[in-house]
C-alpha cells in the first residue's frame, strides 16, 4: 500500500513537471517573422500614392487635345464659311468650341496642381526631384508650363533632341531634354502638354518629328512674349543670330 501510494505520487509530481516544461518552451518559442516588411510596404504606398493624379492629368490632357482639335476644325470651318447664316453658325459652333477648350485647360490645370501637391508630400516615392524648368518660370516663363513640365516622364539620358536648335539659340534646355521622350497617346507630341499650358505649338509640333524645327527667330519671340527674356528678346542680337542660324 505504502509503495503504491509512493509511486503514485512520483508518477503525479512527473506529471506535473512535464507539464511545466511544456508551457515554458511554448512561451519561450518564437513567433514566425512576418512576410511583410513595413519598409517594402512603405515604398510600394509610396510608389502608388499619386497614381490617381497621374490617371487624372492623361484623362485631361486627351480632353485637352481632343478640345484644340475641335477649335482648329471650327476655325477653318468659319474661314470658308460663305453668308450671313452659314457665317453665324460657324461663329457660334467655334465660340461652342473655345468655350469647351478653356474648360479642359481649366481642368487639366487643376489635375496639374493635384498631381504636384501629391508628389511633394511624397518625395522620393513618386518623384519629389526638383523641377529643373522651375527657374525660368520664376523668371518669367508662365507657372502653368512649369506644372505641365513636372507631369512629364524623365527623358533618356542619350540621343539628340529634335528641336535641339531652339535650345541653342535660346529656349530652355530642359524643354529640348524633354523633347526626347517618346511620343505621347496616338502619337502625339513627347511634350505637348507644355504648348496645352501655353507654350508656341510650334515648338511641340517640331518636337513630334513630323517637321523640322521653326524659325528659331520666329518661335522664340513668341516665348519673350510669354514673358521669359531672352537674349535673342533684344531686338539688336536677333538679326546676327538670324544670319548665324541660317548659315
Amino acid at each position: 500500500m505504502v509503495k503504491n501510494a509512493a509511486r503514485l505520487v512520483l508518477a503525479g509530481w512527473v506529471a506535473v513537471a512535464l507539464t511545466l516544461a511544456g508551457g515554458s518552451a511554448i512561451a519561450a518559442k518564437p513567433s514566425a517573422p512576418s512576410t511583410a516588411s513595413p519598409t517594402s510596404a512603405a515604398t510600394k504606398s509610396a510608389a502608388k500614392s499619386c497614381a490617381a493624379e497621374k490617371s487624372r492629368v492623361a484623362h485631361a490632357r486627351n480632353a485637352v487635345r481632343k478640345a484644340n482639335q475641335q477649335v482648329a476644325k471650327a476655325e477653318k470651318a468659319k474661314k470658308h464659311a460663305h453668308g450671313k447664316k452659314q457665317k453665324k453658325a460657324a461663329a457660334k459652333k467655334l465660340a461652342k468650341a473655345k468655350k469647351k477648350q478653356r474648360a479642359a485647360k481649366a481642368q487639366l490645370t487643376r489635375a496639374q496642381a493635384a498631381l504636384k501637391k501629391c508628389r511633394s508630400h511624397h518625395h522620393g516615392g513618386d518623384g519629389g526631384a526638383a523641377n529643373p524648368l522651375q527657374p525660368f518660370c520664376d523668371a518669367g516663363l508662365p507657372q502653368p508650363i512649369c506644372d505641365a513640365f513636372a507631369t512629364l516622364p524623365t527623358p533618356p539620358s542619350g540621343g539628340a533632341s529634335p528641336i535641339q536648335p531652339l535650345c541653342d539659340a535660346g529656349l530652355p534646355q530642359p524643354i529640348c531634354d524633354a523633347a526626347k521622350n517618346p511620343p505621347g497617346p496616338g502619337g502625339a507630341s513627347p511634350i505637348q502638354p507644355l504648348c496645352d499650358a501655353g507654350l508656341p505649338q510650334d515648338i511641340c509640333d517640331a518636337a513630334s518629328g513630323g517637321s523640322t524645327p521653326p524659325d528659331p527667330l520666329t518661335i522664340l519671340q513668341q516665348v519673350c512674349d510669354l514673358g521669359l527674356p531672352l537674349p535673342i528678346c533684344d531686338l539688336p542680337l536677333r538679326a546676327p543670330l538670324r544670319h548665324q542660324m541660317i548659315a
